[in-house]
């Protein structure tokens, strides 16, 4: 007599199989089933803290290397400002993937990089503002400091970095350069409001309470 097969549960996107391919495809069923829960789990781990870091690092080194060293466009006095600001993202993202789990590394990562999103975007707006006026009025002179720029907390990037932070481009002429049909101004404008409105939802996930009923580990990282 043969015995009788237990029966098997379907295979669903979360869990078809196991390693990093079944973690992809089980992301849409994360996030719809348990958006806050899942988005708290996944701050209780350093890739998403690496991830928001170094996508920072990476916006400073292509500003430097294609726009400042390929195509010979200098820095203007709001340009380098930005640049501090992905900075403070990079800083902050670090921070938080020294210990993901602990509130003393967490929080402060989150409001450090929340901060570099804020006034990069304030930044941002400034340049942009001078661009739209430079466009509407071509004898329009814009009051731009080239050679030193103050920087937040007295920081001497432009010593330390000259290369990266010393400014010597006119506000509202190389900013003008459009790259994919936009000018670098509306890219920025957009990145950085990518920045903000992810560092919100991270920092509303974080007050959260663990959901009811969730597994140990399910919803605050634990083990």
């Amino acid at each position: 007599m043969q015995k009788p097969t237990e029966p098997t549960e379907p295979a669903g996107p979360g869990r078809a199989g196991s390693g990093p391919a079944a973690g992809l495809l089980g992301l849409p069923d994360a996030l719809f089933g348990d958006f806050w829960g899942t988005l708290k789990l996944w701050q209780d781990g350093r890739g998403l803290w690496l991830c928001g870091g170094l996508s920072a690092l990476a916006l400073e080194l292509f500003s430097y290397l294609y726009f400042q060293r390929h195509l010979k466009l200098s820095p203007c006095e709001y340009c380098v400002l930005i640049r501090f600001a992905m900075l403070m993202i990079l800083a902050g993202g670090l921070l938080g993937a020294v210990l993901p789990k602990s509130p003393a590394c967490k929080l402060p990562g989150l409001a450090l990089s929340l901060a570099g999103s804020v006034m990069g975007l304030r930044w941002t707006i400034v340049l942009e503002g001078i661009n739209l006026a430079a466009q509407m009025d071509p004898d329009y002179l814009p009051v731009c400091r080239s050679g030193r720029v103050s920087f937040p907390l007295g920081i001497p990037l432009d010593r330390l970095l000259p290369g990266h932070f010393t400014p010597g481009g006119s506000c509202g002429v190389e900013s003008l350069y459009e790259f994919w049909g936009m000018t670098m101004p509306q890219w920025l404008l957009m990145i950085f409001l990518v920045y903000a409105a992810g560092l919100c939802l991270m920092g509303i996930s974080a007050a959260l309470p663990r959901r009811a009923g969730a597994a140990p580990g399910e919803g605050d990282g634990s083990p």
